[in-house]
């Protein structure tokens, strides 16, 4: 078995004519696939992440469109900014704690 990412486009994006592998085909499609993209750009890490898969997967039946593309690179830079400060929050916090109780376990 392959590991991949278990995850598929949702069957809606068929039914309303998205294809995310290729330029939207007229401004209808365009102004749809802009709002999502806006959508899930503001809600936080799930919306960032959904942005990221959906990339992954259209990558897997084809080229990415540009759109898409250029959600997906932005979502991982927010995610990557999100994760970073949370690793250094969480050195902060053990290195605190080792500092004022010791090892977080006997070597």
């Amino acid at each position: 078995m392959k590991n991949v990412v278990p995850f598929k486009a949702p069957e809606l994006f068929d039914r309303v004519g998205i294809d995310w592998t290729r330029a939207a085909l007229n401004k209808s499609e365009q102004s749809l696939r802009e709002a999502f993209l806006t959508y899930e750009s503001s809600c936080g890490p799930n919306g960032l992440v959904s942005l990221i898969l959906l990339a992954t997967v259209s990558r897997r039946r084809g080229n990415v469109a540009e759109d898409l593309q250029a959600a997906a690179d932005h979502a991982e830079i927010l995610l990557a900014l999100k994760l970073h400060k949370h690793q250094d929050d969480v050195l902060a916090a053990v290195q605190s704690h080792v500092i004022e109780a010791g090892p977080l376990w006997p070597c």
